[in-house]
């Protein structure tokens, strides 16, 4: 294979590629997701070109990507939930005759109630979120360690 050096061992531009994967999916909590994405762009390009062992760190990097990406969906979702539901409960209150009068609009939030349904959406759209937040901090941290002693990730990578 092209990317690997004498003695069997991966050449080092492959695995700082690998590296760098995990710093990108570590810096999509801070910038939204859009490094995550790069960094699976980067392991689905490279993972049947690399070793074995480092193969298996980009399908790891991949996987990553996805439970990240479906709990940001569902958290959104929740989110999305929330928005509905308390915007439909403000335009309740504010069909007013004179509504085309924007200095007589007054925006009344003690009419919109925090009820079971609405407080379970707040807190599933936070659970959601700091779970995926947990997942991008933690989930390449471990590949980075498995990755510096040169391990692989899961099954495949055994010999």
């Amino acid at each position: 294979m092209a990317n690997e050096a004498v003695g069997g061992r991966a050449s080092d531009s492959v695995r700082n590629l690998a590296f760098i994967n995990y710093g990108l999916l570590f810096a999509s909590v801070f910038f939204a997701g859009v490094p995550a994405l790069i960094a699976a762009i980067i392991a689905y390009s490279q993972r049947d070109e690399a070793p074995q062992t480092i193969g298996s760190h980009y399908r790891f990097q991949i996987r990553v990507f996805w439970v990240a990406f479906c709990l940001a969906l569902a958290a959104g979702v929740s989110l999305l939930g929330v928005v509905i539901r308390v915007t439909s409960e403000l335009f309740q209150v504010t069909q007013v005759p004179g509504w085309d009068v924007h200095d007589n609009v007054k925006l009344d939030l003690s009419n919109v109630t925090l009820d079971g349904p609405l407080l379970a959406m707040l807190v599933s759209s936070a659970l959601f979120s700091a779970l995926g937040g947990v997942w991008l901090i933690l989930a390449p941290a471990f590949g980075v360690v498995r990755l510096a002693s040169e391990r692989g990730m899961g099954h495949s990578a055994r010999p």
